[in-house]
Formats: structure tokens, C-alpha cells, sequence
């Protein structure tokens, strides 16, 4: 019974920072003018689950975060944006297109790069959060992730992938938990796993 309570509670408390997270990333999404405060939002609702977990969050955190990931953030948010733009030109491309022998190995090659892309958006904000790096880098680390443990990679997309058929489903979930919810999710299924050091570096 004791158990079933503490969980209880803690799901609670969960629960309530996820609420709360959610409400500053709308705010500081919209602080920065969406197009300049959406991405280091984001970083800020993984940073600041990160120091959760690490028992360590400080009053103004998320804040403190914002402003320290503005430009890393950014960078790192519209280079993926920019990847995506890509891809769904070149989906778009090849499904008016007749490419004739070759566009089934076009096609699976496009699927390919697509898992590839995937896999590195739902982890690149996770890694951003432990290491204290430049966008690049992040870039960079988040493709060798892909690579070297695809299995863990894999897990990670398919958690957000689960949680954004749940928001699907009930659409009512999003304006309380929105981007927190899968952040929460696939950082504490990393955190885990061995991939991210016991010392982390930022």
C-alpha cells in the first residue's frame, strides 16, 4: 500500500512539472517571437528535465536555460528544419516524378534518410541537454548515435512516436503536457541507458 502511494505521489509530481514546463515553453516560445524562442524552449524543457533527474533544478532555471541555449538552440533547430524542408521536397519529387527503373531504390534510399533524420531529431535536443557543445558538434554527435546504437536510437523515436499517436488519439493531452510529455519520456528512457556519461560535461 506504501508503494502504491509513493507512486501515486510521484506520478503527481511528475505530472505537475510537466504542466509547468509546458506553460514556459508556450511562454518563452512566444517570448522569443515563436520563430526565435520555440527552439531554445525546447532546449530549456530538456535541460531543465535533465537537472531533475539529477535532483539539482534551481529557482529560474528554465530562464537561465533559455537565454544560455538561445543561439545553440536556434542553430541547431533550423538545421533540422531545414533537413526536413529537403526531405519533404524530395518525397514530394519523386511521388510526381517518373523516374522509371530507379525510383524504387530512390524511394527506399529516401526511407532510408528518412529513419536516418528521425532517429537524430528525436535524440539531438536529449544530447544538447548533457553536453555543453557547439551546434555542430551536436549535429555531429547525434548522427554518431544513430550509428552506434541504433537499437537505443530507434527506442527513443519510437517513445515520442507513441506519445504523439496518444496526443492524436487525445488531442485534449496537448495544450497540458505538449512538448514536455515526450521530452520527459525518451530523456529518462536515455538517462537509463549507458549512452550518456556519468559525468556529464555540462
Amino acid at each position: 500500500m506504501k508503494r502504491v502511494l509513493t507512486w501515486h505521489t510521484r506520478a503527481g509530481e511528475v505530472g505537475l512539472l510537466l504542466l509547468k514546463l509546458h506553460l514556459l515553453w508556450v511562454f518563452w516560445s512566444l517570448a522569443g517571437g515563436i520563430v526565435l524562442g520555440v527552439f531554445p524552449a525546447t532546449a530549456a524543457v530538456y535541460g531543465v528535465i535533465r537537472r531533475e533527474l539529477l535532483g539539482s533544478t534551481r529557482p529560474g532555471e528554465f530562464r537561465r536555460l533559455w537565454r544560455q541555449e538561445f543561439r545553440t538552440a536556434n542553430v541547431v533547430g533550423y538545421v533540422f528544419t531545414a533537413a526536413w524542408a529537403v526531405l519533404l521536397v524530395d518525397r514530394r519529387l519523386l511521388e510526381t516524378a517518373d523516374l522509371g527503373v530507379v525510383e524504387p531504390l530512390l524511394g527506399a534510399a529516401l526511407w532510408l534518410i528518412t529513419l536516418f533524420v528521425s532517429g537524430m531529431s528525436a535524440n539531438v535536443w536529449i544530447l544538447a541537454a548533457h553536453f555543453a557543445e557547439g551546434p555542430l558538434a551536436l549535429v555531429r554527435r547525434s548522427a554518431i548515435l544513430v550509428l552506434a546504437r541504433p537499437v537505443q536510437a530507434m527506442v527513443t523515436l519510437l517513445a515520442v512516436g507513441v506519445i504523439l499517436c496518444v496526443y492524436y488519439v487525445v488531442p485534449g493531452l496537448v495544450p497540458v503536457f505538449g512538448v514536455a510529455l515526450p521530452a520527459f519520456v525518451s530523456f529518462a528512457y536515455v538517462w537509463g541507458t549507458t549512452v550518456l556519461p556519468t559525468a556529464p560535461a555540462s
